[in-house]
């Protein structure tokens, strides 16, 4: 009933694209391991140097697709190279994280437990509480 009241509703506002399909992983899973990446982030200083955010999710999800195809599991869609416009080197690129169904978020988000413990990370309470609520998601569908 609800789509069919926004579809009405965008048709008589002009042209209207519905696509309809399945949830690919839960709100829950996506906020849990952004929490899970920052606690990470702030805590992990590499080489003498911190990197950013957005640079560690790269480096977290790169790994996360590397070890998957190593363990003869690759993600649908893993790491890619694309050759420079000059093409004297290769662009890297890393999996999006949206395209991961709920079995490989799960998957990804027990990797940034054993990365994080393997930096010595101590997740704060948020974290942890993002990931109890996720968990308490999970053990209810079963």
């Amino acid at each position: 009933t609800r789509v069919w009241k926004v579809t009405n509703k965008g048709l008589l506002g002009g042209d209207v694209i519905l696509t309809l399909g399945r949830e690919k992983q839960s709100s829950l899973q996506s906020k849990c391991y952004h929490a899970m990446i920052g606690d990470i982030q702030k805590q992990t200083d590499l080489g003498g140097g911190k990197y950013s955010l957005q640079v560690w999710k790269d480096l977290l999800v790169s790994n996360f697709a590397k070890e998957k195809h190593e363990m003869g599991e690759p993600l649908k869609r893993g790491n890619s190279f694309t050759p420079s416009l000059c093409g004297t080197y290769m662009v890297p690129h890393r999996p999006s994280t949206k395209e991961f169904d709920k079995e490989i978020s799960s998957q990804f988000i027990e990797y940034l437990f054993a990365k994080g413990s393997e930096y010595g990370v101590e997740f704060t309470d948020k974290t942890l509480s993002d990931y109890e609520s996720y968990n308490v998601q999970r053990e209810e569908k079963v």
